[in-house]
C-alpha cells in the first residue's frame, strides 16, 4: 500500500480473503481503467444500481418489519479524482438497463401516465378526489436547479368541459423509479438550505424510508388544492467535493446516516499522478470502448433472475401469493457473522474518544442495516454464477463480510474525517513532535528516513491519528527532501 497515507482504502489486494462477486469485481476493474483508485466507491455504484433494479423482489425480513432492497450512496472527494468519470460509466449503464426493464415489463411513459390521469379525473365527479395514478418507468433524475414544485409535484387547477373546477396532480421529477443523482451534492440544499430548496433534506430523509412501510411517501399540502403526494422510489446517488459546513450536515441532517456515505481526500501523490496521466494523453486518440452493453445486460440477466426467484416464492407463501420477504434465504451462520461484524463496528468507534466516538457510535444502528442489505445484494449479484439453481439467493457468512468489506472503508473514512475536523478546530499542530522524532530516529545509510516509520513514532508517541500527523507534516513538507522506491517513501531535513 501507499506509505503516504491519508484517508487510505483498503482495496481487494489487501483483503485477499475477501472477493467481492464476479461481476462487481468486473464492474470495479472495469471503471478503474477511466477512474484510477476509486474501487471502494465503483463497486458501491454497482450496488446501487441491482438494489434499484431489484426492489420490488427482495424486502429483508426483520422482526416485525421489512426494508426494501435499495442502497443510498453518498461520495464526497476531492474535485478533479474521478468521481465524473466513474459516472460517465455508470449512468449509460443505468439507461439502458432501466430501457430494457421498461421495454419487457411494458412499463407506460411518463406522459402516457398523465394523459390517462387527467383523462380518468374527468370521469369522476368534480367533488370527489382527484386519481394519481403512480409512475412506471425507471429513469435517472439528474436535475441542477429545481424548486420544491418541480421536485415533488404540485396540484394544476383546470376548468372541465362543464365549468367544473378540477385539479391534476403534475408528477415532480423525484417521482418514480431510477436514480436520483446529484453530480454536485453541495448545491441540493442539503449542506445550505436556500428558500427555493427549502424542503430537500425532509423529501430525502423521507425518500430513504423503507418501501415496505407506509412512510416512504413525500405528501405536501398547497395553500389551495388536495395535498401532493410524490411517490419516490428511487436511489440516491450523489458526488461532491468537500463542503464547508460538511460536519454539521453529517451530524444534524440524519440523510448521513440512512445513506453510505465515503468521504475520501485523496493523498497528493495519488492526485499527482492522476495529473501525470493526463498530461500524458494530450494528443493521443483513442476510441471509446465502454463495454456499456455488456454491462447492463448482465444487470438485466440479475434482474430477470431474481425475478424468477421471486415469482417462486408464490409455492412457498402461506397465501399462495409471491412474496419479497421469501425472496432471499439466510444460512444458519448469517446472523452469527453479522453479530461479529457488530462487534468489529463497537472497536472501530471506540479507538475514538469524545465527540468523534458518541458521533460515529450514533452511525452505528443504520450502517450496520446497511452491512446487512449489502450483504443480501451481493447475494444477489452473485446468483447468476451459480449453477445450481437451489443455493441460489441464500446469504451467507461470505456475502457479510464481502459487505463488511466495503463498509469497513466507509466506516473509518467518516471517522477519519471527523477527526482530522475537530483537530483542526483545536488547531494543535505537531510540527514540533515531528521535527523530535525525526531527530530520534535511526536513518538509513544515504540519510534518509522511512516516512511511514516517522508517522508511526509520531503516533505511539502523541497517539494522534495519521490522517491528522500528515495534515500537519504537510505544513513543513518543504523542509524536507523526497526519494521514493516504487510507492514507498523515504524522507531527509534538507541541509543535513
Amino acid at each position: 500500500m501507499n506509505e503516504d497515507i491519508y484517508f487510505e482504502e483498503e482495496t481487494a489486494e489487501d483483503k485477499g480473503a475477501t472477493k467481492l462477486p464476479a461481476l462487481i469485481e468486473e464492474w470495479m476493474q472495469e471503471a478503474l481503467k477511466y477512474s484510477k483508485y476509486n474501487d471502494i466507491p465503483a463497486a458501491l455504484t454497482c450496488l446501487v444500481l441491482i438494489g434499484q433494479a431489484v426492489k420490488q423482489f427482495v424486502h429483508i425480513p426483520r422482526g416485525k418489519s421489512s426494508d426494501d432492497s435499495r442502497l443510498h450512496f453518498v461520495w464526497i472527494q476531492n474535485s478533479g479524482t474521478g468521481k465524473t468519470a466513474i459516472m460517465d460509466f455508470v449512468l449509460p449503464v443505468s439507461e439502458m438497463l432501466w430501457e430494457r426493464i421498461n421495454t419487457v415489463e411494458k412499463y407506460l411513459p411518463r406522459e402516457e401516465i398523465a394523459r390517462i390521469q387527467k383523462d380518468n379525473n374527468n370521469e369522476i365527479d368534480a367533488n370527489e378526489e382527484p386519481i394519481s395514478i403512480p409512475l412506471q418507468q425507471y429513469d435517472n433524475f439528474d436535475i441542477v436547479e429545481y424548486t420544491d414544485a418541480a421536485l415533488i409535484g404540485y396540484q394544476d387547477p383546470y376548468i372541465d368541459e362543464d365549468g367544473n373546477q378540477r385539479w391534476n396532480h403534475i408528477k415532480g421529477e423525484l417521482d418514480g423509479h431510477g436514480l436520483a443523482r446529484w453530480d454536485e451534492f453541495s448545491n441540493s440544499g442539503i449542506f445550505k438550505q436556500t428558500q427555493h430548496k427549502e424542503g430537500i433534506v425532509t423529501y430525502l430523509n423521507t425518500l430513504c424510508n423503507s418501501l415496505c412501510g407506509s412512510s416512504w411517501r413525500i405528501t405536501k399540502k398547497l395553500k389551495e388544492g388536495p395535498k401532493v403526494v410524490c411517490k419516490s422510489e428511487r436511489s440516491i446517488l450523489a458526488t461532491t467535493f468537500h463542503p464547508k459546513n460538511l460536519d454539521s450536515a453529517i451530524v444534524e441532517t440524519g440523510l448521513f446516516q440512512r445513506a453510505l456515505v465515503l468521504v475520501r481526500h485523496v493523498s497528493e501523490e495519488k492526485q499527482r499522478n492522476i495529473r501525470e496521466k493526463i498530461v500524458a494523453n494530450f494528443g493521443v486518440i483513442e476510441e471509446s470502448d465502454m463495454p456499456i452493453d455488456r454491462f447492463a445486460n448482465a444487470l438485466f440477466k440479475v434482474y430477470e433472475t431474481t425475478k424468477q426467484r421471486y415469482d417462486e416464492t408464490a409455492k412457498e407463501s402461506s397465501t399462495g401469493d409471491a412474496d419479497a420477504r421469501l425472496t432471499i434465504r439466510f444460512s444458519p451462520n448469517f446472523n452469527d457473522t453479522l453479530q461479529m461484524r457488530l462487534d468489529d463496528m463497537d472497536k472501530w468507534s471506540d479507538s475514538s474518544v469524545g465527540p468523534v466516538r458518541d458521533i460515529v457510535k450514533n452511525f452505528q444502528t443504520r450502517w450496520l442495516g446497511l452491512l446487512g442489505k449489502i450483504a443480501i445484494l451481493c447475494c444477489v449479484a452473485e446468483a447468476n454464477s451459480i449453477k445450481d439453481k437451489d443455493k441460489r439467493f441464500i446469504v451467507s457468512s461470505r456475502n457479510v463480510n464481502q459487505a463488511a468489506f466495503i463498509v469497513r472503508n466507509c466506516y473509518k473514512s467518516l471517522k477519519e474525517w471527523l477527526e482530522m475536523s475537530l483537530e483542526k478546530q483545536k488547531v494543535t499542530p505537531l510540527n514540533g513532535e515531528i521535527l523530535k522524532a525525526y531527530v530520534r530516529l535511526d536513518k538509513e545509510e544515504d540519510g534518509y528516513l522511512l516516512k511511514k516509520k516517522l508517522f508511526d513514532e509520531v503516533e505511539r508517541v502523541t497517539g494522534k491519528k495519521q490522517a491528522i500527523i500528515y495534515r500537519n507534516f504537510k505544513s513543513i513538507s518543504a523542509d524536507f527532501d523526497t526519494r521514493k522506491e516504487g510507492k514507498t517513501v523515504y524522507i531527509k531535513l534538507k541541509g543535513e
